[in-house]
This record gives C-alpha cells, sequence and structure tokens, in this order.
C-alpha cells in the first residue's frame, strides 16, 4: 500500500513534467503544492534549542481585561511545539521576577537577565477590543515585537515589527453567544500570529482561525 501510494505520486509528478511543454509549469506548481504545500519562512530564526522569555504589556489606554499574560503564554505554548529544542520560560516565573523587583515596563532587557533567558519576545499590546457593536463581536489589536539577545546584551535583534490584527479577517462580522469562548479563540488567533514570526508554517494554515471560529 505504501509503494502504490508514493508510486501514484511519482506517476502524477512524471505526467505533470510531460505536460510542461505544452501546458506551461504551472501544473508542476500546482502539484508541488499539493504534495508538499507551501511553506512560509519565518522572518526571525535562532530560537532552536534556546531559553526564551515572551513577555506581553498593555498599553496606558488598553483594559486590563485584554489578558495580557495569557496572550504571553498562548505565544509561548504555540512556539514549544513548534521550534526545536525551545525552552519557554513560564509565565509564572516571570510575573514573580517582576513582582520582586518592582519591574518599570520599560526595561525588557531586565526581565531577561532575571529569569536567564537566551531571548526575550517583548509584545507592546498597544490596542485590543472583541466587540464591534452591542451585539456582534471582532477581535482587534494593535501589537509592537521585538526580540531581544540576551547574549548579545539586551540588543535588539528584530522589530520593532507593528501588526495589526482582526478576526474574523475576511467575513462579515459575527455574533455569538458567549463572549468568553470569543475572547479565547481570538486571544489564540492574535498569538499565532505573533508566533508566527519564528517558525515555518504551510500557507494554507492561514485561512484555519477562520475555520475554527465558524465551528463554534
Amino acid at each position: 500500500m505504501i509503494f502504490m501510494r508514493h508510486g501514484s505520486r511519482i506517476v502524477c509528478l512524471l505526467l505533470a513534467v510531460m505536460l510542461c511543454t505544452s501546458t506551461g509549469c504551472g501544473l508542476v506548481s500546482q502539484l508541488n503544492y499539493w504534495f508538499y504545500g507551501l511553506k512560509v519562512e519565518p522572518k526571525f530564526k535562532g530560537l532552536e534549542d534556546k531559553k526564551i522569555a515572551v513577555v506581553c504589556v498593555p498599553g496606558p489606554t488598553v483594559s486590563p481585561d485584554s489578558n495580557p499574560a495569557m496572550i504571553a503564554n498562548v505565544v509561548g505554548t504555540i512556539l514549544g511545539g513548534e521550534v526545536k529544542g525551545v525552552q519557554i520560560i513560564s509565565q509564572a516565573k516571570i510575573a514573580d521576577w517582576m513582582d520582586k523587583n518592582d519591574w518599570n515596563q520599560v526595561d525588557y532587557a531586565d526581565v531577561g537577565k532575571g529569569v536567564q533567558a537566551d531571548y526575550v519576545i517583548a509584545i507592546d499590546l498597544e490596542s485590543f477590543s472583541v466587540r464591534e457593536g452591542q451585539t456582534l463581536y471582532k477581535g482587534k489589536a494593535d501589537v509592537s515585537v521585538l526580540v531581544l539577545d540576551m547574549q548579545k546584551e539586551g540588543q535588539v535583534v528584530y522589530g520593532p515589527t507593528p501588526k495589526h490584527i482582526q478576526f474574523p479577517e475576511n467575513a462579515a462580522q459575527h455574533a455569538i453567544d458567549s463572549e468568553v469562548n470569543f475572547r479565547k479563540l481570538y486571544i489564540y488567533t492574535l498569538a499565532q500570529k505573533i508566533a508566527r514570526d519564528f517558525y515555518a508554517y504551510d500557507k494554507i494554515d492561514e485561512t484555519a482561525p477562520d475555520t475554527a471560529f465558524n465551528s463554534l
């Protein structure tokens, strides 16, 4: 069965090559995408086998119920599953260091040094909302992402990269009976779009959040 499956792929590719001269190479590209997907390379590489602190800080006009700690935690969880050998420092350890050291929410390098991170992924949460009107839910956020290399004394090695992230992206606003469920889904979507700067993923997965939303 395994031989037949691989054999079928080889036959399809051979047919594509034979047809390429008469129909153009678009078919080959389509078959290649079908078999292997279209990988989007990370914007920043180098997190493999490193200790990472993810820190999310809300801006002065952002409500505390934006759940910055949850955003940071989900970003870390995603990276932990996608980046080889990465060690994500727990939000509990980061929060404990901040409390004990009266951190001023300005110097991310202090956090990285304090929790002995190799890199700090800093997320400035400049705006956050989950409602549009009284009855419709639509997640919107503006964030700025940067990476500090603690092996280079906290030097910024990526960013700041501004992002405007909304959900749903390409559909009308949706009504849902639970703001809690929508908030959780939007935070996951927001975290995923931030985390994707740091690992390769299949481009077709970019449509997955809308699909997940519609299945609620």
